[in-house]
């Protein structure tokens, strides 16, 4: 239904007439009830209608006969040989028409199964390229570009397209899905039919589709009180990986990469989020075309994968913030994290409990050691240097640092103390090699006298 027409009928308000002179103009009333006076009297009669109310005929010779030949007549119970049981009661309650009024579908909407990158991410600046047909010069035909495309992605290739008949660039798709490359194509239903009788002469088989979801789609169309006017699907575009589109009026036909003139623009960048958003509302309203089926090819098997049989947690007196497992309190949150099974000793698989894995385990015996002579190994063993004489280099730097500071009498008596605190913990097995208060002072004035001889011989 119109959008002037959804206005009449709330509150009983008219909206004011948009004059054709204005851009807001789209919808007009005479020019539906003509379209109707077309269908249901032909040619002349819609003629003559526009010409008593002073109206300018606004159909070409050849959309009236395209509207002609495509209107659909709405299907009636005479029409299909009488209803079923179940439609006859559900008729004798009454009509859900005029009842049943969604606001959104209540079918449920087609998954990108087969894997969709992930969008939202910012994409970087917009890039564009511009190619035609015929090129110019310099730059490839656009074939060329769709077709390079194609065989360069690694993530997902979605289609919109009115007509996909061009079997080179059918062979490449088909080509890019047994790599493991989700390739969704979204296809006018009018062109369908086309499609199809192309894949049959490529004897498409069961690893060609299995990575492939195709798709048909409606224009929007005309609804009429005595039938439909249907449309076409124009849009055509191709998605790459989720970060390239190519768009233009390029179909994907022998003819039109041949024959035609047409223009592409291949972008990348933050735009191409439009038409991620654009294709999946399109894929939603579409209508499934199943190419098994089509074909008579078995489906493969989608094996589910498994998951490992989690053990039961330890029953446990549990709180709102805290659980206690006997002697352990456990935090609520972590304690119901299926993470904390781990934690428990209780790995999920075939794999038994840690404790279990842990009794298991013997330390191993020193009498079954093959050793052919350990008391003679333990002899031969020598020594490590022992750590309080590296302490007793250290205190004797400090001797050294603390003489060069200061006069003689002041040297004498830091050193005293220095020796006084090696001396200060007879308990410590340092104090075993801690040297005297002769010696410390005899290794003091050799080395004394050892940097006067040095001073002397460099000068």
């Amino acid at each position: 239904m119109a959008e002037s027409q959804l206005l009449c009928m709330e509150d009983g308000l008219m909206p004011p007439a948009v004059p054709e002179s204005r851009p807001q103009f789209y919808y007009s009333e005479q020019h539906r009830v003509a379209l109707e006076r077309l269908i249901t009297d032909g040619d002349g009669a819609f003629k003559s209608l526009l010409k008593d109310e002073n109206s300018q005929d606004f159909l070409s010779a050849r959309e009236i006969k395209t509207i002609t030949s495509s209107f659909v007549k709405y299907k009636s119970e005479e029409d299909n040989g009488g209803a079923s049981a179940g439609q006859d009661k559900r008729g004798d309650a009454g009509s859900l028409r005029s009842t049943y009024w969604p606001q959104m579908s209540d079918t449920e909407v087609p998954p990108l199964d087969i894997g969709w990158p992930s969008s939202g991410l910012f994409k970087g600046v917009t890039r564009v390229a511009v190619h035609t047909h015929p090129p110019k010069e310099n730059s490839p035909h656009i074939k060329e570009v769709a077709r390079k495309l194609i065989q360069e992605s690694c993530k997902v290739v979605a289609i919109v397209m009115d007509l996909l008949t061009d079997l080179q660039i059918l062979r490449d798709l088909f080509e890019v899905s047994k790599r493991g490359v989700p390739v969704y194509i979204v296809l006018d239903e009018q062109g369908a039919p086309h499609f199809l009788d192309m894949c049959s002469r490529l004897k498409v088989g069961e690893r060609e589709l299995k990575n492939v979801r195709t798709r048909t789609v409606k224009g929007i169309g005309l609804n009429l009180s005595v039938g439909r006017i249907p449309g076409n699907v124009h849009s055509k575009y191709m998605l790459i990986d989720g970060d390239k589109v190519m768009f233009g009026t390029y179909s994907f036909s022998w003819s039109s990469s041949r024959m035609d003139r047409n223009m592409i623009t291949v972008m990348s960048g933050q735009v191409v989020d439009f038409y991620d958003n654009d294709f999946r509302e399109l894929y939603a309203i579409s209508d499934k075309l199943d190419l098994f089926k089509e074909f008579n090819i078995t489906k493969p098997q989608t094996g589910t994968v498994s998951r490992a049989a989690v053990p039961k947690r330890p029953e446990a007196a549990t709180s709102r913030f805290q659980v206690n497992l006997g002697d352990v309190k456990v935090p609520a949150h972590k304690y119901h994290n299926p993470k904390y099974l781990l934690a428990l000793g209780q790995i999920p698989g075939r794999t038994e409990p840690l404790q279990d894995f842990l009794n298991k385990m013997e330390p191993p015996d020193p009498g079954q050691q093959d050793l052919e002579n350990p008391t003679e190994e333990l002899e031969n063993i020598t020594p490590a240097a022992s750590p309080p004489e590296k302490k007793e280099s250290k205190k004797l730097k400090i001797l050294t640092l603390s003489t060069k500071k200061g006069k003689k009498g002041k040297k004498d008596e830091k050193s005293d103390e220095v020796i006084e605190e090696n001396t200060a913990n007879p308990s410590d097995e340092a104090s075993k090699h801690t040297l005297t208060r002769d010696e410390t002072q005899d290794s003091l004035k050799k080395k004394k006298k050892s940097r006067f001889m040095s001073f002397f011989r460099r000068s």
